[in-house]
């Protein structure tokens, strides 16, 4: 029914899981994450166990379908910096706030999960749990993790993400990743792929209280987002985008035009 890998130090989980004809399709991190949500909350509602004041936790990249999924069931919803020191240190301030509002689940799309307040990081043994445990809920019910993934589409959009890096090495590498990202903050684009940018994120200025980074967001009229980020670990830019569509086709088509526009505009 599903295939499990971890990375060596265990913190990040990938699963597999059966599709109708009987192969195995890859989760992305989004889809994993939004699952195991999905699951988290539907099975909370249906013991009575939904917290009044519940929280998730996710990073200003990651999807938003499972922060559809969350309000849906009355839950807050914070937005971190990408990497999960961040979410970790948002449980802290819950914690130091009397455990208000109540921390259920933290992820980010680089297959990282944590339900549970017992750790600050993410933990590929809780989302191994976690997934194998969600699979064989739906299981009982008739249902695979792809059909319930279907499923979700179904009801909230068809959410699909893509990330592209480009590597700039050596002093004009860095400087050409500058120069990127200057161009894009001091004269953002009015429309990307036909579609008009309804607002500019600049993180550099400490947004929502978040510590101040050299990330750029750019919310598009059809509620789908670009994000660019020069990594802090290797001379590349990182780009991100989300759409949201009708079903996959359409979502598909959304993703290769936004994807082609940016990354001209860019190269």
């Amino acid at each position: 029914d599903i295939l499990i890998g971890t990375d060596p130090d265990c913190d990040r989980m990938g699963a597999a899981v059966r599709d109708a004809s009987g192969g195995f399709v890859l989760l992305t991190g989004n889809q994993s994450g939004a699952i195991m949500l999905h699951y988290l909350l539907s099975r909370y509602a249906a013991e009575g166990r939904l917290p009044a004041d519940g929280a998730v936790i996710k990073t200003i990249v990651t999807s938003e379908l499972g922060a559809e999924i969350a309000r849906r069931h009355g839950l807050k919803v914070f937005n971190t910096l990408t990497g999960f020191k961040y979410i970790g240190e948002k449980m802290t301030e819950f914690e130091k706030n009397g455990g208000k509002p109540a921390f259920v689940f933290g992820y980010e799309e680089s297959y990282g999960y944590l339900a549970g307040t017992y750790a600050r990081d993410k933990d590929a043994v809780l989302a191994s749990l976690l997934i194998c445990e969600a699979a064989a809920w739906y299981k009982a019910r008739g249902k695979s993790l792809h059909d319930v993934m279907q499923d979700i589409f179904r009801e909230y959009g068809h959410y699909l993400e893509s990330l592209e890096s480009r590597t700039m090495k050596g002093k004009d590498g860095m400087e050409r990743m500058a120069a990127i990202m200057e161009a894009w903050r001091s004269a953002p684009p009015e429309e990307l792929a036909g579609i008009r940018v309804t607002g500019v994120l600049d993180y550099s200025k400490g947004l929502d209280g978040l510590p101040k980074e050299n990330v750029l967001k750019f919310l598009l009229a059809d509620g789908s987002w670009v994000c660019l980020r020069p990594s802090g670990t290797e001379p590349k830019i990182k780009l991100y985008f989300a759409v949201k569509g009708a079903d996959r086709d359409d979502a598909e088509g959304r993703l290769s035009r936004l994807v082609e526009d940016v990354l001209a505009k860019v190269e």
